[in-house]
């Protein structure tokens, strides 16, 4: 969250601002979720590499040049599809997240490289907010699954591998409260004063003129 809660620059794809709406936050996936993926991928790459220069010539060794070649053409197809694979994974993993303002809730959901949904929830009508955190290298390296609900069908948003969700889950229930007491705040009428009316000044009382004193008498 901005520190200094001003404004942040977030692309949210469905933004539609209202007054005085700001945006707080913009959270992506732990990377943990995309490392399995690199670190399978670099595995398979290396086993194919020691079975094209390290066991084929030794199981055809009549024929180690020709291993050598036709496994290096094999292994640079291979190398090129597995970049392109990766590429689009990492792709589609980080383009989910979700983005939260001081109005509303939107979760960005990338299924593929070329289909992409986003849909957008009202903090009034947020019911529950949940943070799990299931596992042991979940606890280790501190993500989780974050959801959102409301009382309608088909209106939870789930976010896979959120970091540090119990964080997030503060910051959108702190923001829900804040939603609802402006709304308290707005119904509640303004008491206006009544206007008080001048009061008449008063002329300072006459007083009596004091008679001259009398000479005294001989």
């Amino acid at each position: 969250m901005n520190p200094q809660n001003q404004p942040v620059n977030i692309n949210n794809p469905l933004k539609a601002m209202q007054t005085g709406e700001t945006e707080i936050f913009e959270v992506k996936r732990h990377p943990f979720g995309i490392l399995t993926t690199y670190i399978g991928t670099a595995f398979i790459l290396l086993v194919f590499a020691i079975l094209i220069y390290g066991l084929g010539p030794v199981i055809l060794p009549s024929y180690h040049d020709q291993v050598i070649r036709f496994g290096s053409l094999l292994f640079l197809i291979m190398l090129i599809f597995a970049l392109v694979i990766v590429g689009v994974a990492h792709i589609v993993y980080w383009g989910n997240r979700w983005i939260l303002t001081s109005d509303s809730l939107t979760q960005v959901t990338q299924f593929s490289l070329f289909n992409k949904q986003s849909s957008q929830l009202s903090l009034a009508n947020l019911e529950d907010v949940t943070a799990q955190t299931n596992g042991i290298l979940a606890k280790m390296f501190n993500f989780g699954i974050l959801k959102a609900e409301t009382a309608g069908e088909h209106s939870k948003f789930t976010f896979i591998y959120c970091p540090n969700p119990e964080k997030y889950a503060q910051l959108i229930l702190l923001a829900r409260e804040q939603f609802e007491q402006g709304l308290r705040n707005e119904s509640e009428p303004t008491q206006v004063a009544a206007p008080v009316a001048p009061q008449p000044v008063q002329p300072p009382a006459q007083q009596p003129p004091v008679p001259p004193a009398m000479p005294p008498t001989v």
